[in-house]
């Protein structure tokens, strides 16, 4: 399950930024009874709105994963510009 999170001005970005949930599970070493209960987290990827595919191996913090997002759209739309 992920949020689209837009990362850019344009009307239509090529790339956004989805927020994905990941659960931590936490092992046990041999002898111990007891051990951590999992924990709920999120991480970050961007999405290609053209391909539904993803671009790298994801992103820990938002703003990170905002960053990218924003410098891929910059250089699409370069592309686009100049044919």
């Amino acid at each position: 399950m992920w949020t689209q999170i837009s990362c850019g001005d344009a009307m239509e970005d090529i790339f956004v930024v989805k927020r994905c949930n990941k659960i931590i599970i936490h092992g046990r070493r041999a002898g111990e009874t007891s051990h951590l209960p999992p924990d709920a987290a999120v991480w970050y990827r961007i999405a290609d709105t053209r391909t539904h595919g993803f671009i790298g191996d994801g992103f820990d913090l938002e703003e990170d994963a905002r960053r990218e997002c924003r410098q891929l759209n910059a250089r699409s739309q370069v592309k686009v510009r100049q044919g």
